[in-house]
């Protein structure tokens, strides 16, 4: 093409999401941004009217029909007026409407359709109505393993040619929090044990609450179990208050610590002064935060199901995240830097070259430029 491609990018996530979507997107941005390319140019779609971070029950249906209207009217439109040749979203939602932009969506998991109880009805029917249809006639949809590739084969019964594996990449950090060293603040108890994620139901945290205890209750050296990040993204998927109750009824206050979504330089200091990662999800689309605890070389010991063993490959032990003795024995051999453990960890930088941002990056941008041709 003569002309440079117009990519436009739904940026509404930046102001909604906290997790691993916003750094998909912010990371996805950033590299857009930072490309020497003259082949294409970014446009940012960003909301014009704001955007409410509440959790309201009774807020919902406005949310709902303000989120219609920005994917359903606004998107089209502006790409129309913008003559943006590519749409990426990603976050599972294009616009019903294909006037002439092609499409890419990005679907992060298969959550949906494998977990509906978790979801409020209202947002469920919506996805069904409104997120499938357009899906099955975009030009691409991405996804960030060739577990939810499968899954989606499944469920969409849709062209496997249109179905793309980007991986996703650890969380680039400031430069700057690389080279000071950043001591943890004094109210973060050590040695512990780190979990980031949200606290959802898939996650499976009261599992690892209880995994903790019988694995740490004999040790003379007092270990700490440390979970960053805040309740689940919906109502119905949100597990804060079962974690709480658990971590109360076992009088484990002391040593299992809910410390909330935290900025990047507190997140930094976590994985700086863990002592090891637990990843106990029983289902995951990618699982950001075990490429992060790659990043600070921590022993990791991850679920043994959908996608943490394609994604960590030998860079990591595995347990059944249904049987919890398997998961104390992981525990245990991470507290005593048992020698699978010190195995692991010499293969993490050789399975955390094969991800970087800039390399999915330009995966999506030689897909943007194979629709548009």
């Amino acid at each position: 093409m003569d002309q440079p491609i117009k990519i436009a990018i739904d940026c509404r996530d930046l102001y909604l999401a906290k997790t691993g979507t916003k750094t998909y997107l912010n990371e996805l941005l950033f590299c857009l941004k930072n490309n020497n390319s003259s082949n294409f140019n970014i446009i940012e779609i960003r909301p014009f009217f704001h955007i409410s971070n509440s959790v309201s029950y009774y807020l919902k249906p406005l949310k709902h029909l303000q989120f219609l209207l920005w994917k359903q009217i606004s998107l089209p439109l502006i790409c129309l007026f913008k003559n943006a040749d590519v749409l990426i979203c990603t976050d599972y939602f294009l616009p019903l409407i294909k006037i002439k932009t092609k499409h890419i969506v990005v679907f992060h998991d298969a959550f949906f359709w494998e977990y509906p109880s978790h979801y409020n009805r209202l947002w469920l029917k919506l996805f069904h109505l409104f997120a499938i249809p357009p899906a099955k006639r975009a030009d691409r949809i991405l996804v960030p393993s060739f577990y939810v590739r499968k899954r989606l084969l499944y469920y969409l019964n849709h062209d496997i040619s249109k179905i793309t594996v980007v991986y996703e990449a650890p969380k680039s950090f400031p430069l700057e929090f690389e080279s000071s060293k950043l001591d943890l603040d004094n109210t973060i108890p050590t040695p512990y044990i780190l979990h980031v994620g949200t606290l959802s139901k898939h996650k499976n945290i009261p599992f690892l609450i209880n995994a903790f205890k019988i694995a740490t209750k004999d040790l003379l050296e007092k270990w700490h179990l440390i979970l960053v990040g805040g309740p689940g993204n919906s109502i119905n998927d949100d597990d804060a208050l079962n974690v709480s109750q658990i971590i109360y009824s076992q009088s484990l206050q002391d040593h299992v610590h809910l410390v909330g979504h935290v900025n990047e330089k507190s997140l930094f200091r976590y994985y700086s002064g863990a002592s090891g990662y637990i990843f106990p999800s029983y289902n995951e689309g990618f699982g950001l935060p075990i490429l992060e605890a790659m990043k600070f070389k921590l022993p990791i010991a991850a679920a043994n199901n959908t996608c943490l063993p394609e994604i960590a490959k030998n860079a990591s032990i595995y347990f059944n995240p249904y049987d919890i003795t398997d998961l104390v024995k992981s525990i245990r051999k991470i507290i005593c830097k048992d020698h699978d453990v010190k195995e692991t960890i010499l293969n993490q930088e050789k399975v955390l070259s094969s991800y970087s941002w800039q390399k999915s990056t330009s995966e999506i941008i030689s897909l943007c430029t194979e629709i548009v041709k």
